[in-house]
């Protein structure tokens, strides 16, 4: 079951550049469109007339034309024009979803519209501020969305799946620290005077121990931020002067396509070497970081899909991932026992 009530991230704003835009969210296929006015569009990818997907039409304007026969939707879901007659019949329209771009991202509300509340998308400012540089990109990947949930949220993986970049011994023997809000989850780790993730203490230029630290907030359904840095042991990171450190914001938007295939929207932000092709290009295998999430996320589904029903355990490293998906099943059972 799926999260209806809720804003899920269909895209990168610059993927409406080409007019329309097909993508499934909670199993439901739609189109999304750019008007002249720059407000979104998004509509059930289906013609009322003969049931052709909408995605292979075209944008006429304001308006999505059916590849098909030529029937014209607006924004609303309403069909405008049908071009063998002059009488549009009453019920020629389509469904149509809230949508809207914030800080460079489509977003769009699955449920009931008149639900629909900006105020609960989360602020990601990094995403299009200037003091910012960041690294971006779209995965699309065959695993459940709680699964590659877990995983960002869960940081004793790292020594193992990301030994060499962002694996550091301190991730296995110091405990996060999770806050419950009624709609996120907090997490933190401090690691003082330890050895820092290799790929920070390289960007940070620090030898043998340091601080750094891994902070994210969830907002159920399916975005994380991530405030995570090093600096120089001693230097007050902790206390909040980063004048000797260096800071990551990390993006996601995890959003479920179907019950094995997710839609993946990352950034990478980082507010230091803006410019600077050389830390451009030390900085650059996040890419490969957060593949190395895909490969293991993949292969766990594989495993599942040959074990269906197969028990698993829980161990204390579970924690946050537990809290998350308990989080989530309040907030699903909650929208459903109002239906």
């Amino acid at each position: 079951m799926y999260l209806k009530n809720a804003w899920y991230v269909a895209g990168w704003e610059r993927d409406l550049d080409d007019g329309l835009l097909a993508r499934t969210i909670c199993e439901e296929p739609i189109v999304l469109f750019r008007c002249e006015n720059g407000k979104v569009g998004a509509l059930e990818d289906r013609c009322c007339h003969r049931s052709a997907p909408l995605s292979f039409g075209r944008l006429k304007n304001n308006e999505v034309e059916c590849g098909y026969h030529g029937l014209r939707f607006d924004k609303t879901g309403q069909c405008t024009a049908i071009p063998t007659q002059n009488l549009v019949p009453p019920g020629a329209r389509v469904r149509s979803y809230p949508a809207l771009i914030k800080n460079r991202w489509i977003w769009v509300w699955m449920g009931d519209v008149n639900k629909a509340d900006k105020e609960q998308i989360p602020n990601y400012f990094f995403l299009d501020s200037p003091e910012w540089a960041t690294i971006e990109d779209y995965f699309y990947i065959e695993c459940n969305y709680q699964a590659y949930i877990d995983i960002q949220l869960d940081q004793s993986h790292s020594p193992f799946v990301h030994p060499d970049t962002l694996g550091n011994p301190a991730k296995l023997k110091v405990k996060p620290k999770v806050t419950r809000e009624e709609r996120a989850l907090r997490c933190e780790r401090l690691f003082p005077d330890d050895i820092p993730p290799p790929l920070w203490a390289e960007a940070a230029k620090i030898e043998g121990k340091g601080d750094s630290w891994n902070r994210w907030i969830y907002n159920p359904p399916a975005t994380i931020m991530f405030d995570v840095g090093a600096a120089q042991s001693g230097t007050g990171a902790f206390e909040g002067n980063f004048d000797h450190s260096i800071r990551i914001h990390n993006a996601h938007a995890i959003t479920p396509e179907t019950a094995t295939t997710t839609h993946h929207f990352w950034s990478s932000a980082r507010d230091f070497g803006i410019g600077d092709p050389q830390t451009e290009k030390e900085v650059s295998i996040i890419r490969k970081v957060f593949r190395e999430d895909v490969a293991i996320c993949e292969a766990q589904q594989r495993t599942i899909n040959k074990f269906p029903g197969a028990p698993q355990i829980d161990v204390a490293m579970d924690h946050p991932t537990i809290q998350a998906r308990n989080l989530l099943e309040k907030l699903i059972k909650e929208e459903t026992q109002n239906l």
